[in-house]
């Protein structure tokens, strides 16, 4: 692997020919844009062939139809880009190693990248995908042209093919916090927003002493402001002794008392003004009324055959399950709110269950199928916790509310089918909950 300083140093213009293992995220994508722009010759590899995104590379020559193989990787390869870092048993990353290939990982180039433009980098344990795109909307009315930007999920009317914009100065970044990955995706930040300061992926970070260190790294590097709310949890804290630009947003919040974007909720209110705040250091008016909203952010899915509407949410961590179930508590007063949950790692559902279970208080019904496990946590915890151990704990904590472990997604979908126009019916997942669509009549008007 390069060294940061080799990395820093690397001319990105020099080079003629690049492989990229994985090309699926948003990440990667927005990589593969810009170096094809400098006129580089780019290949790549990727598992899942079956994504909107995989079958445009494929279209455009890039891509290598069928999964990974060793034989992409050839000596003649300016540079070899993994995805987070070497992936055991992969035969590229392998073979790039073993020829000695320059390699680096795609959040250290997204980085080298990120230095050529003012780029707005958004981080915090929740409220980063809704954030960046109020930003990323704000600026596309200001200017009619969209900015560069890099988003875990899809702007709705926003094709996320369309993320990069040779013209604009602007990348608006969403910064992942995950194992210090924002302080490679975003080194010098022009603007860098907070968002939340909450404990969490403790599979990595101690405490939270370790979280908030790595959020003052990531400040620290600033350009020009950092944007906060000093009212949130941990939030004073990770700027007190920083010599960075602070905007407060509870200094602006009565300037932008109007501004709402059609969003419910308390938390959707936080992201709004945190929006504003980049408004009000770029000197623009935050026009961002009609933005279309986030894939998966209270996205309206459609109705289901007896009448209750369906909404999907990336609810994943404590406070975003308490938030989006205000949301829906705020927007639906007269309606039953039925909150088809799968928690997100059994790492995540240990540390905070006690969080978990104080936070599905706006929820009438509570259905859970499973905890979602991603492959990296699987083989550590496992056998830590189990779906009816957990499910069996909420309970506990909420004696008066009704909340089943139904066991699999048709089990799910069955019990759904006895609740009509009297109930709004919220999924809530980071993993594939969503599936569960499939086994159900919902049609989207």
């Amino acid at each position: 692997m390069l060294t940061k300083e080799e990395i820093k140093n690397l001319k990105l213009g020099d080079l003629e020919k690049v492989h990229m293992i994985g090309i699926g995220s948003g990440v990667s994508s927005f990589v593969a844009t810009y170096l094809i722009n400098l006129g580089i010759e780019v290949t790549a590899s990727e598992f899942n062939q079956d994504s909107k995104s995989a079958k445009n590379w494929i279209e455009k020559g890039v891509l290598y139809e069928g999964g990974h193989n060793a034989r992409y990787i050839t000596d003649d390869l300016d540079l070899v880009i993994f995805p987070n870092g070497p992936i055991p048993g992969n035969p590229e990353c392998e073979k790039a190693e073993e020829l000695n290939l320059s390699i680096a990982n795609v959040a250290e180039i997204l980085g080298l990248i990120s230095r050529n433009f003012k780029t707005i980098a958004v981080a915090g344990t929740h409220g980063k995908t809704t954030t960046s795109a109020l930003i990323t909307w704000m600026l596309y009315k200001e200017f009619r042209e969209l900015p560069n930007f890099v988003i875990g999920d899809e702007i709705l009317e926003i094709d996320k093919s369309y993320n990069f914009n040779r013209h604009s100065e602007y990348l608006v970044l969403e910064a992942c916090e995950y194992k210090r990955q924002f302080l490679d995706r975003a080194p010098t930040p022009y603007i860098s927003v907070i968002t939340n300061v909450e404990l969490d992926h403790t599979d990595y970070y101690k405490d939270q002493e370790d979280y908030n260190s790595a959020f003052k790294e990531f400040i620290s590097n600033s350009e020009f402001a950092t944007i906060i709310d000093s009212r949130g949890k941990n939030v004073s804290e990770i700027v007190s002794d920083l010599n960075v630009r602070v905007l407060d947003c509870k200094d602006i919040e009565d300037m932008y008392a109007g501004v709402t974007a059609g969003l419910y909720g308390d938390y959707n209110k936080e992201n709004v003004l945190r929006a504003c705040g980049v408004a009000n250091l770029l000197g623009i008016f935050p026009d961002i009324e009609d933005f279309p909203g986030v894939a998966s952010r209270f996205e309206y899915i459609g109705k289901t055959d007896k009448g209750s509407e369906v909404y999907l949410d990336y609810a994943h961590n404590p406070k975003k399950v308490r938030s989006c179930l205000q949301g829906a508590k705020e927007r639906f007063t007269d309606k039953r709110v039925v909150f088809v949950w799968q928690p997100h790692s059994i790492e995540r559902s240990l540390s905070f269950k006690d969080e978990f279970a104080n936070s599905i208080g706006d929820a009438d019904v509570v259905l859970i199928p499973n905890i979602y496990s991603p492959i990296r946590e699987q083989e550590k915890y496992r056998d830590k916790l189990s779906d009816e151990e957990f499910v069996e704990y909420l309970r506990k904590s909420n004696e008066e509310k009704d909340i089943r472990y139904t066991k699999t997604f048709d089990n799910t979908a069955e019990q759904l089918d006895e609740f009509g126009e009297e109930s709004v019916l919220i999924f809530a997942s980071a993993g594939d909950l969503k599936e569960i669509f499939n086994l159900m009549d919902i049609e989207n008007e």
